[in-house]
């Protein structure tokens, strides 16, 4: 056989040889868009302003294009908090700074974030220069609080 001839078979072989061919479905991409009801709780609180164990609820929309990198998180439809969502679930929210009150400025830094196909979850901690209760100490205070999402409609897609 001439070589050129040798070439042309050899590539039209390979696949069924286990070369070059395709090597089946790939895994889906992780997929968190949608609607959710965020359950927050407060673990600790020095403002003044509620109690650990303290609860409440808020809706949340999660904008994502499938795949890990960028998403928002809009909270209750007040704030978008941009994020990045790993592969694995896992994600990271950029700080957000706001007033509270509309008068005493405010940082919340957020950690432990985790997409599940149920929902997500996360730690925020939010500092504010002053506790907006009347005859609280002066100074800076801080609550912390563990946000579960329960996610609406069809699940998260975590490969």
């Amino acid at each position: 056989m001439a070589r050129r001839e040798w070439c042309v078979a050899a590539a039209l072989l390979a696949p069924a040889c286990g070369g070059s061919g395709t090597t089946g479905p790939e895994a889906p991409a992780i997929a968190v868009a949608g609607e959710y009801v965020i359950h927050k709780t407060v673990t600790s609180d020095t403002c003044g302003l509620s109690r650990p164990g303290d609860a409440f609820d808020n809706p949340g929309t999660v904008r994502h294009t499938p795949g890990p990198g960028p998403f928002v998180l809009n909270d209750h439809g007040s704030r978008d908090l941009p994020g990045t969502v790993r592969t694995d679930g896992t994600f990271d929210l950029q700080p957000s700074s706001g007033l509270v009150m509309n008068t005493i400025a405010a940082r919340d830094t957020f950690s432990e974030g985790r997409f599940t196909p149920a929902g997500f979850s996360l730690r925020d901690t939010t500092d504010l220069e002053a506790s907006p209760v009347a005859g609280a100490p002066p100074g800076p205070c801080r609550v912390v609080a563990t946000w579960s999402a329960a996610k609406q409609g069809a699940p998260n897609v975590i490969p």
